[in-house]
C-alpha cells in the first residue's frame, strides 16, 4: 500500500510538472502580448517589400486625389502643376497594423516634394484581400516629424 501511494504521488507530481511546462504562462518573458483588435508593430520595415509598396501606393493615390480635386476647381493651370509636380515616394519610415474587417495599416511615409525637400506624411490604408480591395483612408502631413 505504501508503494502504491508513493507511485501515485510521483505520477501526480509528474502530471503537475507536465501541465506547468506545457501551459503558457502570463509571466513568460518570451511570449509576445497581443491585444485582439489592437495595433502591432511591423518588423523589418526597410526590407519589407510589401510595406514599401503599400507606402508607394498611398503616395500614388494621394497624388491622384489631388489631381482630381485640382481639376474640380476648374483651373487647367493648377491641374497641370499638380500633374507635373506630384509628391515622390521615398520610403516608409514606420508601420503598424491592426486587424479589423481586413488589415488596417498606419504608415509614416517620407516623400520628396516638388521643391526637392523631404517631408513626412501619416497614412492610413485598409486592405481586404477577399474583396481585392485596397483603400486609402487618410494621408496627412506630419507637423513635427519624429524619426
Amino acid at each position: 500500500m505504501a508503494a502504491m501511494l508513493k507511485v501515485s504521488l510521483i505520477l501526480s507530481l509528474l502530471g503537475f510538472l507536465v501541465i506547468a511546462v506545457v501551459t503558457p504562462s502570463a509571466a513568460n518573458p518570451f511570449r509576445k502580448s497581443v491585444v485582439l483588435g489592437g495595433k502591432s508593430g511591423v518588423p523589418n520595415i526597410r526590407t519589407n517589400r510589401e510595406i514599401q509598396e503599400l507606402g508607394r501606393y498611398c503616395v500614388e493615390q494621394f497624388n491622384q486625389q489631388e489631381q482630381t480635386e485640382q481639376g474640380n476647381i476648374g483651373s487647367i493651370a493648377k491641374t497641370d502643376t499638380a500633374m507635373s509636380n506630384p509628391l515622390v515616394f521615398s520610403r516608409v519610415v514606420s508601420a503598424q497594423k491592426q486587424v479589423v474587417a481586413g488589415t488596417k495599416y498606419y504608415l509614416r511615409i517620407e516623400v520628396t516634394q516638388p521643391n526637392g525637400s523631404n517631408r513626412m506624411f501619416d497614412s492610413v490604408v485598409v486592405i481586404q484581400p477577399w474583396l481585392h480591395s485596397k483603400q486609402l483612408l487618410g494621408f496627412t502631413p506630419v507637423v513635427s516629424p519624429i524619426y
